[in-house]
């Protein structure tokens, strides 16, 4: 049997707080910690919404890139978890994750760079991408996308476990849009040229 791709996600509880974790099932998952079984957090920080996941690949994968978005300050959190949904899939009939680790491998070979090159590139570039958009600017690659912030004005939610109405603080969250270029490659459609 093919090895189960594992998930990490991020929810947003009632308290304003976030919830890392990984999982197989998202949606068996986030029943779980609705209902008071997921978690000792989420037991006493009832989750209100799912607010990003992505595919990360095995298990221990997935420990790893848990352990590093709950090593992030609250801001830059959400933007981790989205930019795992960036990986690049080679061959898009296959169900196949590309993990961090084969991504360098690529970037390392489409531009001649070592391994620990291709590395540091990536890493440089994730880095300087979260911190620009943390202090409220725009990051755009044409063709790519728009990495910017977003704020979300204070609002009315429900509590989960009593229905009771609760206020929820306003905050300010990273956003990502996917160019033109981006968009027709993935709608396997070949771009028109102007």
């Amino acid at each position: 049997m093919p090895a189960k791709t594992w998930f990490i996600y991020l929810l947003e509880c009632v308290d304003g707080s976030f919830y890392t974790g990984i999982t197989v099932d998202l949606a068996t998952r986030f029943a779980d910690h609705q209902s008071g079984k997921g978690a000792r957090y989420t037991r006493s920080h009832k989750p209100l919404r799912l607010l990003a996941s992505a595919p990360v690949g095995t298990r221990s994968e997935a420990l790893k890139a848990e352990l590093a978005v709950k090593r992030m300050p609250k801001d830059q959190k959400l933007l981790a978890v989205q930019s795992y949904a960036l990986h690049i899939h080679h061959q898009p009939e296959r169900s196949h994750v590309m993990n961090k680790s084969e991504l360098i491998e690529a970037i390392a070979k489409s531009s001649e760079l070592t391994k620990a090159d291709a590395e540091r590139a990536l890493n440089a570039t994730i880095e300087t991408i979260v911190k620009a958009v943390a202090k409220g600017d725009t990051v755009t690659l044409v063709g790519f996308g728009t990495f910017k912030s977003s704020k979300r004005a204070a609002r009315t939610g429900r509590n989960p476990a009593t229905g009771a109405a609760i206020k929820i603080a306003a905050s300010t969250v990273p956003r990502f849009t996917a160019g033109a270029t981006f968009k027709t490659a993935v709608a396997g459609k070949k771009a028109k040229k102007k």
